[in-house]
């Protein structure tokens, strides 16, 4: 009976299971907060806008990247969308009130990397604080800036 059992079981999971578990994403907007701030968006046919502020002054313009590279966008932060929350005021104010961990090493010039995906059936979004236990998210914190980077938007850092 058992025999029998497992290989049902596997079969329904297989057979249950969203191969395409994220919705269609037509838009990302990207921040980088900290000394300076970029934001970023860019909708799926490539059509992006940026705005630079180093204060006291602020740069903006727009860029467009093949639909391709859009894609390629949303598989590699396709990571941090499966930490991604619905996006409304209520999870709007938690990041915002959200602190580092009691106990957890802090460094306050680190800043930040806000994501925000939307799309017909989609709106979530997703802060990781760089700063916050820095040394053991530093793999994360460099990817999330090397994808606010790779962006053809003129930055000085």
């Amino acid at each position: 009976m058992r025999v029998t059992f497992v290989p049902l079981l596997f079969a329904l999971m297989i057979g249950c299971s969203d191969s395409d578990p994220s919705p269609k994403v037509d838009r990302v907007e990207m921040r980088k907060s900290g000394w300076s701030a970029v934001d970023v968006s860019v909708n799926s046919q490539g059509k992006g806008q940026y705005l630079i502020s180093d204060y006291p002054h602020k740069r903006s313009g727009s860029f467009s990247i093949p639909p391709e590279q859009f894609t390629r966008l949303v598989e590699r932060l396709q990571p941090f969308r499966r930490q991604a929350v619905p996006f409304n005021e209520k999870t709007t104010r938690e990041f915002f009130e959200a602190s580092c961990p009691k106990g957890v090493p802090f460094v306050t010039d680190h800043g930040a990397v806000w994501v925000h995906w939307t799309g017909p059936n989609s709106d979530q979004h997703y802060l990781a604080d760089l700063g916050c236990d820095a040394e053991r998210n530093a793999a994360r914190n460099r990817e999330l800036v090397s994808i606010v980077k790779s962006f053809p938007v003129p930055l000085d850092w």
